[in-house]
């Protein structure tokens, strides 16, 4: 009898230990090489620091008792952004292999930009198998319109590179450092040191390539480890699973297939978080650089004297003589025989001539360049169940990647499923390319574009979290930079009652908000930490 009586307490000293380390796992540090669990219920999302760049790991409960379903979007960073924080991308690399067991059942890759894959290298991923690499439509090679926008995009591409090149020759290096730091995005570079070596010398080693970019070559890694191949994903398509996992439901809400909408880039009106310069198209400017040319002025030939020839034209020779002087040695222009010493050309009238300023658009262009790289992300929308909660990561997706987002529903057999009910029951946002202005839209909850105020509502504002990846001192380096926007993260401390991570804030540094609920915010203590090399948030469905 005594036997039979000790069994009940034996087991549930047994169920109070178990439990015990189920709390430890959500909010203790986990010892090296200890696998990521989640709860039987819900999800844990893991963001990764790596600096100014994504790496999410989720792991999801899974169809079989304690075999977790993982999933991994993006693995890149800025380079010179991880010194900032102390981290290294091997460190977070290894991580990744503990805590899968050395196994993804998915890899996601948003969009083909330096900080959300070049932290995938053959060294770095050794060891890491992957069921399946899903990828935006944009990168199928057997899709039209994908090939069709693919070429354009190259077409640029080269056109741009070979606007640098003329910069270069006429010894504007500023001009090209800046144009370098875009072209890192379209190339890549797996490189932590700072500054790290130009994308542009990066494709003059594979022979001028971009199909052999550093970026390209990353892509590849994931492409070629997919053992139940590589899923290309299009919107609105259909309603999805992750394999391995227990009842979650995926919904891909971007890239548009438009290209109209692609280059639909900043946010109009109450859409902005703040006022916006617009951006006069560069492309019209760098025509001449695109053809083969590739050096000629945005002019026809019979308007142009070439600079060296111009103080010695035939015709026109004298003029140029009488008003801009002549070339000179270091000190730049003297007067030419024509001239008088009152007149103004023999200071140097540089800023009279356009020999080369048309060039200066290139650096524009790099930008729209990069900016429709951005809006052909990835958005994908996890749901905990069928009407449960959701997890909605955007990427760098940008206007016209928003406002797509709810031209179609989903099919769910006789019923259907909108945006705007996917952003209600939204709990957890990954906020748009580091808190950008461009990328996260603002605006009433009644607008007709979705935008901030369409997530959380209800009952889901009790658990609503932010992710941004961003490292505001290295952000501050860079030229014209605001990563996070003051007003995006405000406006999201508010939102999410103070349960906002960002990369380069240490989670004991996160405080509650005066007017937060208590109760609210120690569930979300109870259910969140964070140490170096990551933030993680477990959401119960």
């Amino acid at each position: 009898m005594a036997k039979k009586t000790n069994k009940p307490k034996a087991a549930a000293k047994r169920k109070t230990r178990k439990k015990s380390r189920k709390r430890k796992n959500m909010n203790g540090a986990p010892a090296p090489g200890q696998r990521l669990l989640p709860p039987e219920n819900g999800v844990t999302v893991r963001m990764y620091r790596t600096g100014h760049g994504d790496c999410f790991l989720l792991a999801f409960a899974g169809e079989a008792a304690d075999k977790p379903a993982y999933v991994l979007i993006d693995c890149g960073y800025k380079p010179g952004s991880p010194r900032h924080i102390s981290t290294k991308i091997a460190e977070i690399t290894d991580s990744i292999r503990e805590a899968t067991g050395g196994h993804l059942h998915v890899a996601v890759i948003t969009h083909e930009h330096q900080d959300h894959v070049n932290g995938i290298t053959e060294t770095n991923f050794a060891g890491i198998t992957i069921g399946e690499t899903w990828l935006a439509w944009t990168e199928d090679p057997e899709d039209a319109l994908a090939n069709n926008l693919r070429t354009t995009f190259k077409d640029k591409l080269l056109g741009l590179l070979r606007a640098r090149h003329q910069l270069a020759l006429s010894g504007d290096a500023e001009q090209v450092r800046r144009i370098d730091e875009f072209l890192d995005f379209e190339l890549g570079g797996d490189s932590e040191t700072d500054p790290a070596p130009t994308a542009a010398t990066a494709l003059a080693a594979v022979g001028g390539d971009p199909a052999q970019s550093m970026n390209k070559r990353s892509m590849k890694i994931l492409k070629d480890r997919a053992q139940n191949g590589v899923k290309y994903v299009r919107p609105h398509e259909r309603i999805f699973g992750v394999p391995g996992a227990k009842n979650v439901r995926v919904y891909a809400l971007g890239p548009p297939r438009d290209s109209a909408q692609i280059e639909d880039l900043d946010p109009q009106g109450e859409e902005a978080f703040q006022r916006l310069r617009l951006a006069a198209s560069a492309e019209t400017y760098l025509t001449s650089a695109i053809s083969a040319g590739g050096g000629q002025p945005p002019f026809g030939n019979r308007y142009c004297i070439a600079l060296a020839q111009a103080h010695v034209d035939p015709t026109h020779g004298s003029f140029f003589l009488g008003r801009y002087g002549q070339e000179g040695t270091l000190t730049g222009f003297v007067p030419g025989p024509a001239t008088r010493a009152s007149d103004e050309a023999h200071d140097n009238p540089a800023w009279r001539r356009i020999d080369k300023e048309w060039l200066f658009s290139a650096e524009q262009l790099a930008l729209d360049m990069n900016d429709y790289t951005n809006n052909s992300s990835l958005v994908l929308a996890f749901e905990l169940g069928k009407g449960g909660k959701v997890l909605l990561f955007a990427a760098d997706a940008q206007r016209g990647n928003w406002v797509s987002w709810a031209k179609k529903d989903w099919k769910d057999g006789d019923a259907k499923v909108t945006a705007r009910d996917l952003l209600a029951r939204t709990v957890l946002y990954k906020v748009g390319h580091h808190g950008s202005h461009n990328a996260t839209l603002d605006g009433p909850a009644q607008a007709d574009t979705p935008n901030l105020a369409w997530m959380a509502n209800g009952e889901y504002s009790r658990d609503f979290t932010a992710m941004i990846t961003a490292v505001r001192s290295w952000a501050e380096t860079q030229k014209g930079w605001d990563h996070p926007l003051k007003s995006i993260k405000e406006a999201l401390l508010k939102k999410a009652s103070g349960r906002v991570f960002q990369t380069d804030t240490d989670f004991d540094r996160m405080r509650m908000p005066d007017d937060a609920s208590k109760a609210d915010w120690e569930r979300f203590q109870s259910c969140a930490r964070g140490d170096r090399l990551y933030f993680e948030n477990t959401v119960l469905s």
